[in-house]
């Protein structure tokens, strides 16, 4: 350990470099822990993350990674040789192929943060116990795990930032160049398992009751989808607005009525969710992953699939202001109690203090 606040030297690993909410949690860790924790990331992909992360001054290593069983080795050993020159106390896991080529690695203790179900099973049975602690972003995505001895549930933080609704809802404008009528969003990348086809489906039953109902896409392509973007639009037709990446994002949220989450994969704990708590925009989606746990009693959630359900909540949500308002100051509350930036980066900087010490 070095330093007065018994910091402890952290080499990242990142499965990945997307915008997405994994990404978007290993930015905000690195970026409030303080210079005495990171040493340095190593991204297995380049990506958008690389070069946040570079801007802000952090020093990022591109481990460039197949999903074959050749690249992962291969990675395993050049981190190896990275891991013996920057000497960290832990290696900070975030995502399964990064755990899994830390693992091979055999160089320092593991702090595995678990965000979703991939691998679910034996492999990720194998990977967790080869690390010193797994932190699990909910209590959905360690469920896998017999064994719980080195297993702990961490909830994703968020910045106390306070966006004014007003404003947001003019800026929201502005994207939408002109009125925006009653929005309900859908915001992440535009990848298969987000569930733009889900809202897409519900869109003529909803506007029957709601007609000035718009659906709105934000978020950018998905590498790993190609194509699927355009397939989308094409489906879509008039039925939604996409806007694509947006770095004002978080505020667009807190523009809208409503931010659906029914993804049709589950979803260990979807930081956009977080996001429309903390703005104060009450959150519709299928009841599935770790989203119940994230929304509590702060939003309405239907069964997995149940597009007549979600269909439902939707007009009656837009019909009642005062229930929206209600659900909005819940997820403020609820954010501020259970998910502050403060505790989770502080339950983290203990998480590796544990493995250094094993």
């Amino acid at each position: 350990m070095a330093g007065t606040d018994l910091s402890v030297p952290v080499v990242f690993v990142s499965s990945h470099a997307k915008a997405g909410g994994a990404e978007g949690y290993l930015a905000a860790l690195v970026e409030s822990l303080g210079s005495g924790w990171v040493r340095c990331v190593v991204c297995l992909e380049d990506g958008p993350l690389v070069e946040r992360l570079r801007g802000g001054g952090v020093r990022v290593e591109v481990l460039p990674t197949s999903r074959h069983w050749w690249g992962i080795a291969g990675s395993a050993r050049r981190l190896r040789g990275l891991l013996g020159r920057e000497q960290p106390a832990v290696v900070h896991a975030n995502g399964i192929k990064a755990a899994l080529v830390s693992v091979l690695s055999r160089r320092r203790p593991i702090v595995w943060a678990k965000h979703d179900f991939s691998y679910d099973g034996p492999l990720a049975r194998f990977v967790a116990a080869r690390c010193a602690v797994v932190v699990g972003v909910s209590e959905a995505v360690t469920r896998t795990f017999p064994e719980r001895d080195r297993v702990e549930v961490v909830h994703n933080g968020l910045s106390p930032e306070v966006v004014d609704r007003q404003s947001a809802r003019r800026r929201l404008e502005e994207a939408l160049d002109g009125p925006a009528g009653e929005v309900v969003a859908l915001v992440g990348r535009l990848d298969p398992v987000k569930g733009h086809r889900e809202l897409l489906a519900v869109a003529a039953k909803v506007r029957a009751q709601r007609p000035d109902l718009r659906l709105v896409f934000v978020g950018g392509p998905d590498s790993s989808h190609a194509g699927y973007g355009e397939e989308l639009r094409r489906e879509a037709g008039a039925e939604a607005t996409f806007l694509g990446h947006r770095d004002d994002a978080r505020e667009l949220i807190a523009g809208c009525d409503l931010v659906a989450i029914p993804t049709v994969v589950p979803e260990g704990f979807p930081y956009v969710g977080l996001e429309a708590l903390a703005a104060g925009t009450p959150v519709v989606g299928y009841a599935d992953g770790g989203l119940p746990e994230l929304v509590g009693p702060c939003g309405r959630l239907v069964g997995p699939g149940d597009r007549d359900a979600l269909a439902g909540e939707i007009v009656s949500l837009l019909a009642d202001e005062g229930l929206r308002r209600a659900l909005g100051e819940c997820g403020r509350e609820r954010v501020a109690r259970e998910f502050a930036l403060d505790r989770w980066v502080e339950a983290m900087r203990s998480a590796y203090r544990r493995a250094a010490a094993t």
